[in-house]
């Protein structure tokens, strides 16, 4: 009588794979969703704040250069000031666009690995429900074979 345990078994094994696979994708869809959000949170508001401070960080820099009483004009000491400040704050800005980039990026890849744990996690389920068929199948087949040989029913 082991195939009616074996089979309880398969079916217990089937059901806990689907169960996980269903878990680890609302995982992935979890993660996707934090991923979009951080992306949009971002395009709307820390990148344009940034660049608002930049902007007024500029222009204060600006405002001091021509009020200590230096020409600000092209070849002048002020001015390759104000270009490197401006060249510094775009290379910090495309490091902020990157960094953004990167961490959506990872999140999305942490979603993908997720989707593939439960498929694994499903795989083994079925996996497992198939061994256990084939067990219940071999315990019918023994039980079978040894009332055969017994000539009356033998249950094991």
């Amino acid at each position: 009588m082991s195939f009616i345990g074996n089979i309880a078994a398969a079916q217990s094994a089937k059901a806990l794979g689907k169960y996980n696979s269903s878990v680890a994708y609302q995982e992935a869809q979890y993660e996707r969703k934090k991923a979009a959000v951080r992306e949009k949170i971002y395009n709307t508001i820390e990148r344009p704040r940034f660049v608002d401070q930049q902007e007024q960080q500029y222009a204060n820099f600006f405002v001091n250069a021509l009020g200590s009483g230096a020409e600000y004009r092209e070849g002048t000491t002020p001015f390759f000031v104000g270009l490197k400040n401006r060249s510094n704050q775009m290379l910090d800005l495309a490091l902020s666009d990157y960094n953004n980039e990167v961490t959506v990026n990872d999140m999305v890849n942490q979603s993908l690995l997720l989707e593939a744990r439960g498929r694994g996690e499903r795989l083994k389920g079925d996996l497992t429900a198939r061994a256990q068929y084939m067990a219940a199948a071999g315990s019918l087949l023994t039980m079978g074979y040894q009332s055969n040989q017994r000539g009356s029913l033998v249950i094991v």
